[in-house]
């Protein structure tokens, strides 16, 4: 969604829906093509009516409305204004002669509309320009750190626990080894007295000892303004007792949070994760029970505020607070607005995160959201191609990439043994190759063939030698690459198989790609062979 909507725009909108409203209206009457052909001379003067009261009371111009009842009482002011005329000249002048049905039907069906749309319209526009930098949900995600990763399929159980990052107690590099006026003590007796989890697991994963009680800092809230004027790089520890789920504008508090720690100073806050939210209504009600209510919860707080007009009414409904995260997205978060995770604890059914301030925040003003995204490849002669692809991943997951190297095993060929990242439904796409799909906008458009060498980023294309690089930029990347026919392991055959690929279509193109095509839909349907 656009973050500005124009007069115009609303303008158009609000014709659209008045003759929607029309034709509902006739279409669930008998005789419908009767009643267009009798009253559509009539219905002219009732859409000028309803459109000129919406100009006179200013109803399409949103810079100057104030709030969202602000919004409704114009459009309630315009619209009796209009029903008022339509209703004296039917019954007072007896100028038009309209069926009740149908002024009372399209009156209804439009006011309903203009209500649901127009308020969704409003706040969303204004949640987008509220967080501009960071919120908006586009259809294609341009994120540039998701622009340069090497994509790779994956199969694994969605469940897969997120692995932690350290065992060791984390201190701070720049204090003392003992401090005798250390945060321990008050941490201990004043703060978590009543949350003897919680602190044994500070203890346990930082020196409290080296962390200085005046550098401290430790709040239960969501707002923003309680850290806002916090002096940068002021505090050495921030504790926030509050669930993330419930903060307003998330990346900008994260980012401020960053701002106001010393370099290497920590972070510590909670969340329920998705997977913890959907526990809490298996436990609460009956498993059959629960499952219908979380899902329905789910599509409230997790699909809704992704939908344009829906994501306006969620955050009208709900101030953003009690948002659905997935544990892969509170993680993204964290990175990108520069955090580095140093241990995490489930307790008492919330996700705890102990963080240290590793760099500043991302200025990255595009994460993914969207539900397509683009990767950045080499094409045919060096040119910079944008691969299509459905998102798979969990939002921010991009961010995740050095977390991810550091905590996971590789398999053969240099991938992730495992990758957390990807969602159930994410899983799904891939094993039955949908995410693939947008792929055939780069076809049409000329910019990959049906048959060739996988596209790749800068990076992976620097791994291969000069003379395979300067072959791949002969042809043409394709959409089923020669891996699927010769199924190699490692980096070295695969660099291998593509060596034999070229070749042979340097020499035989159109036979090359013929016999790779269809060995390559051999192995896939019967053998069942993945990019794995």
């Amino acid at each position: 969604m656009k973050h500005k909507i124009t007069k115009s725009s609303l303008f158009i909108l609000d014709i659209a829906l008045v003759v929607f409203a029309f034709l509902f209206a006739a279409k669930i009457r008998s005789g419908t093509k009767g009643i267009i052909l009798t009253y559509y001379r009539s219905f002219v003067p009732f859409l000028l009516i309803w459109i000129g009261s919406g100009v006179w009371g200013e109803k399409f111009s949103v810079k100057t409305i104030s709030s969202g009842v602000d919004f409704v009482r114009r459009i309630f002011k315009c619209n009796l204004v209009a029903i008022t005329a339509i209703f004296g000249l039917m019954f007072i002048l007896g100028r038009f002669h309209y069926s009740r049905y149908i002024v009372f039907g399209t009156i209804l069906t439009t006011f309903s509309l203009e209500l649901f749309l127009f308020i969704g319209v409003y706040y969303a526009m204004r949640f987008n320009k509220e967080n501009q930098a960071f919120a908006a949900t586009r259809l294609l995600t341009r994120s540039s750190a998701l622009e340069e990763l090497q994509g790779s399929k994956f199969f694994l159980d969605a469940g897969n626990a997120i692995p932690v990052i350290c065992s060791e107690a984390y201190a701070l590099p720049f204090a003392p080894e003992v401090d005798s006026d250390s945060v321990l003590i008050p941490l201990w007796k004043k703060y978590l007295d009543e949350k003897p989890q919680l602190f044994d697991f500070l203890n346990d994963f930082l020196d409290l000892s080296r962390f200085n009680k005046q550098g401290a800092l430790v709040l239960n809230t969501e707002t923003y303004f309680n850290i806002q004027n916090e002096a940068a790089e002021s505090r050495q520890i921030f504790i926030n007792l509050h669930k993330i789920n419930d903060y307003r504008r998330l990346n900008y508090y994260l980012i401020r949070v960053n701002e106001l720690l010393q370099d290497g100073g920590v972070f510590v806050c909670n969340g329920q994760t998705i997977l913890e939210s959907k526990s809490s209504f298996y436990q609460r009600f009956t498993p059959y029970l629960g499952s219908i209510l979380y899902g329905l919860d789910f599509l409230f707080r997790r699909v809704m505020p992704k939908l344009p007009i829906l994501q306006g009414w969620y955050f009208a409904l709900t101030r953003g607070k009690n948002r659905a995260l997935s544990e892969t997205e509170m993680l993204g978060r964290f990175y990108f607005c520069g955090f580095e995770l140093i241990h995490k604890r489930e307790i008492e059914g919330m996700m705890h995160f102990i963080l240290k301030k590793a760099r500043p925040a991302s200025t990255d003003p595009n994460p993914t959201y969207g539900p397509l995204i683009r990767l950045k490849r080499k094409g045919k002669d060096g040119k910079i191609i944008y691969i299509k692809k459905f998102r798979t991943m969990h939002p921010y997951s991009e961010y995740l990439q050095d977390y991810v190297f550091q905590t996971n095993a590789l398999q053969e060929g240099g991938k992730f043994a495992d990758d957390f990242r990807i969602t159930s439904w994410g899983a799904v796409l891939r094993k039955l190759w949908i995410d693939e799909l947008p792929q055939f906008i780069n076809f049409f458009k000329g910019e990959l063939a049906l048959v060739g060498v996988r596209a790749l980023s800068e990076h992976y294309f620097k791994l291969y030698p000069q003379d395979m690089q300067e072959l791949r930029l002969k042809v043409k990347p394709g959409l089923v690459p020669p891996f699927y026919a010769d199924m190699p392991k490692s980096f070295e055959e695969i660099v291998e198989s593509e060596r034999r690929y070229l070749m042979l279509k340097m020499d035989k193109p159109l036979t090359t790609d013929w016999v790779y095509f269809w060995r390559s839909v051999w192995n896939i349907l019967v053998k069942r062979a993945r990019s794995n």
